[in-house]
């Protein structure tokens, strides 16, 4: 019985997630095929968070700092901090590439 009741808390943060964490019910689109992809898209991201977070490898510390870790004892590793390390991540990568562009260097193009 306790192991049902801890499965279904499992199941109850990663749809919190989803639509809390990641906005799932925030988007506006409309078509079967555009609804399809978005949530798609937002299950790989969650399911990568769940996974990090689970593992626990060097890459999930790193991600928790850069998400605000402070490194206090009664601080919780979850996947909302992982996320918004992730957001960090990727928006200095961008910025990364888009001062490189600007200096006239190679780079990807966003556009």
């Amino acid at each position: 019985m306790v192991e049902a009741y801890r499965r279904r808390w499992e199941v109850e943060r990663f749809f919190r997630l989803l639509k809390t964490g990641l906005g799932l019910e925030t988007f506006q689109v409309r078509g079967l095929a555009r609804i399809r992809k978005v949530v798609a898209v937002l299950l790989g991201l969650a399911v990568f968070l769940w996974e990090v977070e689970r593992l626990g490898d060097p890459f999930k510390g790193f991600l928790l700092q850069l998400g605000g870790k402070l490194g206090l004892p009664s601080e919780r590793d979850g996947p909302y901090l992982l996320l918004r390390g992730l957001v960090r991540l990727l928006n200095y990568e961008v910025t990364q590439e888009l001062l490189k562009q600007a200096k006239g260097g190679r780079g990807r193009s966003f556009g």
